[in-house]
């Protein structure tokens, strides 16, 4: 209690939550650069390197590369003597920015020579700044000039190498001698004569450091000498030496460099001295009290790869069996055993599983009889009680099995064991690698396609199992990797065993996950198997299931994921595919009343457009535009309306060529003819990474002038922006783990839609016929639309006329009218279809177009039949007279949508009307053309284009400036 008292007292003498006073005018006066400098960085930097403190001195440090890009002269002139002159009595945080700096500097190969300073800051009394500038030094040697080395670094070397100087400095010019020696610059003879001496000298320090130094440099050395005779009778007998050494720590740097160094010995010297040399560091280092086992396990798989060429049969069975010794460190109840330290039993251990692929393949090609003790080995490792050597085991389960080939079939029962462990780091390593794995085994013969095995329960159980445990940890990255690598499934093992053990779980993952990316890559795992699905029922049964459970969800997040989804199956499924089952289903979302749903899916029409084939698609044409029509006059969010124009932007500029997307397109419905018929390929299987349609993967810098869209992101909505950012990679995972779901790439919808080029492809939109409307639908639209009264009234006189005509014919006579909608909401409730007439154009004839904007508000009835009286009495005379023939139909260029004034919005003045409704001979030319839209025009409200034929008479009657419509037959003059 006193301590804690006492602790308490100390915590209140801090006074942590003391405000801290301002900086005086002193402080500010001396850390203020004068305004002059501003435009002169040159003199800005000299004066804070004169006056300023370290910290305003380290910017200067950090901010050289730049000034040596806007003034390289003066730099180097005026500002690296400045920070030389400033080195001996600046602080330690000086020096170590400074090394950094410079080793750029050194490294950029300036005419400069920076040497000087780097090996003074060696030799300083501070261990730090010592440390910094040897790093320093040894990591620009292999950038230094040849007379650099000779004249300033090999005698510096040679100097701190001197028995008076202390044991850091020796240590050290080991190093650099090493680095000296594998220079590209540095000959053997140099080599020979200048480094080789001072070697053989410091193999025999007094020192063990110093020795085990040396030891470690002792390949580079070999390397420079390029001469076998030489180091057999120069550098052979001081490995000899060390290797018996009274040190541990130099006993295991001699088992390093036995192993490096066998490359540059000849055959003879091999067999004759090095391979006794290895048995005998192996045996010794398996003697009681000798710590060296960990370092010989480490370079074992290296040690046989170099020696296998030149070991006879007894070798080979003799390092298998010390190999097999030291898989069991630690684990047996012998003497021996328990008095090793557990740490460095498990270190051993851990480095036998690391070098098990290189062990399988010296045992599978030349110990073939003794497989089975090699399996003895891997069983025992994979199993080990230690999760870090089991994790090790996961980590190269792939490449051991690669390595097997055929005789894979022996380790099943492990992997399946690994599949089905419950510690969270094997898990980690392991995922990975399933994908892998599992291929290898179908191509080993374990597992097929064809038919269930029981290497097929029994890897299927372990993989659900597998999943379960994943599941129940918190890390999303994990489980996204997972359902990743499930989707190599369908080339592994028969479509029913997937659809009857896999598919309901990944389909319940894509509903009930918690993150975002792990539901997007369920949804996509899903239509994985979809694909590759054998029979129609199960196909149409995930079909059903994804578009119920995600499209049709009351949730948006699920809602944003069938969207996701949708992006997906555009680039694995053929155009034909996605338009007959995901097209519609799609569509229905544009009517969502959560506005970045609408958002996302607007996102997705420039696609959609380009996947249409007319005329066979007409009907998803006229949806598509039915769905831009009606967020182009009553959406109110402004991220929509802003997507929506960058998307008719997008949708009308130029097209690249067609012919890889439709060679993209033919492979892809062949494919699916296959799996259908059950003629599944091996290489059936697309991978997302590479094969993107053609026409994702355009050139952002093609349409520099697209307006890019954004969203909104918090944490009710997890949309992704529709920006392009390029966040760090900690950045994106720290929003992620906050719960803001964002994909790989900022612009993941987005970004893939925004790299499209599409086609304007000029196309009429067929619109209804006004002979095909009853007289019931005739009075709702007079009453509906906000269409004149001179207008409400000729409709009205046509029912009228039409039904005294109809009325005069046979019964038989009459035909069942077939109504065609110009512009058909994606929503299929009831709302939508009550509100459908209002949005519906007329047509003079079965070949005509008309867009009458009809944007209107519900009218009582009571005021409906009072404007049809007022309009019955004063808009007779505006009918026109006489209708053309409808076998030539003539079509407006211009949309006639008109202002007060009788001019269109294109600017083409509609001309007046007579008496008897006829057009001016101007306005009969303009009618005669013909009229191509493709998409909705970008501005406030729909255009309309009305074709209508006259008599080519001029009367001066001055009536509405919008057209008559007239019914056909009606004989209304």
């Amino acid at each position: 209690m006193n301590s804690l008292a006492k602790f308490d007292e100390e915590l209140q003498s801090l006074q942590l939550d003391k405000p801290v006073a301002g900086k005086t005018a002193y402080q500010l006066q001396k850390h203020t650069v004068d305004e002059q400098y501003d435009s002169k960085p040159i003199e800005r930097s000299l004066f804070i390197l004169t006056k300023g403190d370290d910290i305003q001195k380290l910017s200067v440090i950090q901010a050289l590369p730049d000034l040596l890009q806007t003034d390289n002269n003066a730099t180097i002139s005026r500002i690296i003597p400045k920070i030389q002159q400033e080195l001996p009595s600046s602080s330690s945080e000086f020096h170590l920015v400074t090394s950094k700096i410079f080793k750029v500097l050194i490294e950029m190969k300036l005419n400069l020579n920076l040497m000087r300073p780097v090996l003074q800051g060696i030799e300083s009394k501070d261990p730090i700044v010592s440390n910094a500038w040897i790093e320093t030094l040894l990591a620009v040697i292999p950038s230094l000039s040849d007379g650099v080395l000779k004249n300033d670094v090999l005698p510096f070397a040679i100097r701190i190498s001197q028995i008076n100087k202390s044991v850091f400095y020796r240590v050290n010019s080991c190093k650099i001698l090493g680095q000296i020696a594998i220079h590209p610059k540095t000959t053997p003879y140099d080599v020979k004569k200048d480094i080789l001496p001072l070697t053989q000298s410091l193999c025999q320090d007094c020192l063990y450091e110093v020795r085990a130094a040396m030891c470690a440099e002792l390949p580079n050395v070999a390397s420079g000498l390029a001469n076998d005779i030489i180091v057999k009778t120069s550098l052979l007998p001081c490995l000899v030496e060390l290797s018996s050494d009274e040190n541990m720590q130099v006993r295991s740097a001699s088992v390093d460099a036995v192993a490096l160094l066998i490359p540059f010995m000849n055959p003879d010297t091999i067999k004759m001295t090095a391979v006794p040399l290895v048995k005998r560091l192996c045996s010794q280092s398996s003697k009681e009290g000798d710590q060296t086992f960990p370092a010989v396990a480490k370079i074992f798989g290296k040690l046989l790869n170099n020696l296998q060429p030149h070991l006879t049969p007894a070798d080979n069975a003799w390092f298998l069996n010390y190999f097999k010794e030291l898989s069991r460190k630690g684990l047996s109840i012998s003497n021996e055993d328990l008095e090793i330290d557990p740490a460095l039993a498990v270190t051993c251990r851990d480095y036998c599983a690391y070098n098990l692929p290189a062990i399988t393949f010296f045992t599978l090609y030349q110990l073939q009889p003794e497989l089975d003790k090699w399996y003895s080995i891997f069983k025992d490792l994979a199993g080990d009680s230690c999760y870090i050597v089991r994790k090790t085991v996961a980590g190269c389960i792939h490449e051991i099995t690669k390595v097997l080939g055929k005789e894979c079939k022996i380790i099943v029962p492990d992997i399946v064991r690994l599949f089905r462990d419950d510690a969270e780091e094997v898990l980690e390593v392991l995922v990975p690698n399933i994908g892998p794995t599992l291929q290898l085994l179908c191509s080993a013969g374990i597992l097929t396609r064809e038919n269930n095995t029981q290497y097929t329960l029994d890897i299927g159980r372990a993989l659900l199992k597998c999943q379960t445990e994943i599941f129940k940890y918190y890390n999303w990255r994990r489980k996204m990797g997972f359902l990743e690598q499930l989707e190599c499934l369908p080339t592994v093992v028969p479509a029913d065993f997937i659809h009857q053990h896999f598919t309901p779980m990944v389909l319940k993952l894509t509903v009930e996950a918690r993150s975002r990316p792990v539901r997007t890559q369920a949804a996509k795992t899903m239509l994985v198997f979809l694909r590759y699905s054998i029979k129609e029922n199960h196909r149409k049964w995930i079909r059903e299931n994804l578009i119920n459970l995600l499209c049709n969800s009351p949730s948006c997040y699920t809602r944003h994921i069938y969207i996701n989804m949708c992006v997906h199956a555009i680039d694995l499924f053929s155009w034909k595919y996605f338009k007959e089952h995901f097209y519609l289903p799609l569509l229905t979302l544009g009517d969502d009343p959560v506005s970045t749903v609408r958002l996302c899916v607007l996102n997705l029409c420039p696609v959609l457009k380009q996947m249409l084939v007319l005329p066979l698609d007409r009907n998803l044409q006229l949806r598509l535009e039915g769905f831009m029509s009606k967020i182009e006059v009553m959406e109110k969010d402004k991220d929509v309306i802003d997507t929506l124009k960058a998307k008719l932007k997008e949708m009308r500029s130029s097209q690249v060529s067609k012919q890889e997307a439709l060679i993209e397109e033919r492979r892809k419905i062949e494919e699916e003819e296959k799996i259908a018929q059950g003629k599944i390929s091996t290489n059936a299987l697309i991978s997302y990474k590479s094969a993107i349609t053609p026409f994702l993967v355009r050139e952002s810098s093609r349409r520099n002038n697209a307006i890019t869209s954004r969203t909104i992101s918090s944490a009710k909505k997890p949309v992704s922006s529709a920006g392009s950012s390029k966040m760090s990679f900690l950045g994106q995972h720290f929003y992620i783990d906050a719960g803001v779901a964002l994909p790989k790439n900022i612009n993941s919808i987005e970004g893939k839609m925004s790299r499209l080029t599409i086609t304007a492809e000029e196309d009429i939109v067929s619109t209804v016929s006004v002979e095909n409307l009853t007289d019931e639908v005739l009075i709702q639209l007079e009453t509906s639309t906000n269409i004149t009264d001179d207008v409400k009234a000729n409709i009205q006189k046509l029912g009228t006329s039409v039904s005294t005509l109809r009325s005069k014919q046979p019964v038989e006579a009459v035909k069942k009218r077939n109504k065609r909608n110009s512009c058909v909401f994606t929503g299929d409730n009831a709302r939508t279809n009550k509100t459908l007439l209002k949005r519906r154009s007329l047509n003079i004839g079965p070949s005509e177009i008309s867009k009458i904007p009809v944007c209107s508000r519900s009218i009582r009835k009571a005021e409906d039949e009072t404007n049809m009286k007022r309009s019955k009495s004063g808009s007779i005379q505006s009918v026109c007279s006489k209708i053309g023939d409808k076998s030539s139909p003539s079509r407006l260029k211009v949309p006639l949508k008109a202002d007060n004034n009788g001019t269109s919005k294109s600017g083409t003045k509609l001309g007046p009307f007579k008496s008897g409704g006829v057009m001016s001979n101007k306005l009969c030319q303009i009618a005669k053309r013909e009229v191509k839209e493709n998409i909705p025009m970008p501005n406030s409200s729909i255009k309309s284009n009305v074709p209508i034929k006259l008599n080519e008479e001029t009367n001066s009657a001055k009536v509405s400036s919008l057209p008559v419509l007239v019914r056909p037959g009606s004989g209304v003059k």
